[in-house]
């Protein structure tokens, strides 16, 4: 689990033209063993996001500062037995750095509790997986959190289907469906959570449509030609989208609509 850097174009459109571009892409990508066989196509990602208590990063991403980051602990099951991941999701300019560690459920747990708004996170590496490789990533992740007394803020979740290449790990595609915010309930414990709200793109006060699926085509300094050509067989127009911000602002809409959290739905793994 190291660094990686890379641009990333996204794109908003329906099932149907996803299905067709995945059949596409195929022909140039391999599928991801993750992608799995179920309902619905790709396998579950969820990630809490901290913020700080006057939502510093959400701010950064809604204005589109050029240079921001986020936080996130990402995890794909409820099997304690299993890791999570730190990671630090930098964007440069229109550059993305990403950092992600290992660490097991517990050592999340620890700190989720531990942290703010009792004390600051301190960046305990004894349960890092991988061990020393990472400590970089863990001590930079809890300076973020300190630095802004960022804590858990939010559930992001919803399938990713993924299309990668054999030899080069930053050029790939995902497709993203069903995406949905949840709230975190401060427990510090991972748990897939409830599928709540459907993301609203600011500031149109626009939910995303229920098939609606978030195309990525990930790749390092240049695209390959047949992206160029998939971009214009399937007329894709590129869209500034942040699923973070699209479900903190629903989230917002929600609380103000008094939307119950018997209203949610549960994930399906």
């Amino acid at each position: 689990m190291g660094h990686s850097s890379r641009f990333e174009l996204k794109y908003i459109i329906e099932d149907a033209r996803a299905v067709a571009v995945a059949d596409f892409v195929s022909a140039y990508l391999r599928p991801s063993e993750h992608n799995g066989s179920g309902p619905i196509r790709g396998h579950p990602v969820i990630s809490l996001y901290l913020d700080s208590p006057d939502c510093f990063f959400y701010n950064q991403a809604y204005h589109g500062v050029k240079n921001r980051m986020k936080l996130r602990i990402r995890f794909y099951d409820d099997e304690w037995k299993r890791p999570a991941f730190l990671e630090v999701k930098r964007r440069v300019s229109e550059v993305i750095c990403k950092d992600r560690a290992m660490m097991s459920r517990e050592g999340v747990r620890q700190i989720l509790t531990n942290g703010w708004p009792d004390r600051p996170f301190w960046a305990d590496n004894t349960h890092l997986i991988h061990g020393k490789r990472r400590e970089d990533v863990n001590e930079d992740f809890w300076r973020f959190a300190n630095s802004t007394h960022a804590f858990g803020s939010i559930y992001v979740s919803y399938y990713r289907e993924i299309y990668e290449a054999e030899y080069d790990e930053e050029l790939r595609v995902t497709l993203d469906r069903c995406i949905r915010g949840s709230r975190y309930d401060g427990s510090g414990r991972l748990r897939t959570p409830k599928r709540g709200w459907r993301p609203y793109l600011p500031p149109h006060m626009s939910p995303l449509p229920r098939d609606a699926v978030v195309l990525e085509l990930k790749f390092d300094n240049q695209a390959p030609r047949w992206m160029y050509d998939m971009v214009k067989i399937f007329n894709l127009q590129r869209i500034p989208v942040c699923k973070y911000v699209a479900c903190m602002y629903a989230q917002d809409l929600q609380w103000r609509r008094r939307v119950m959290p018997e209203q949610e739905e549960e994930l399906v793994l």
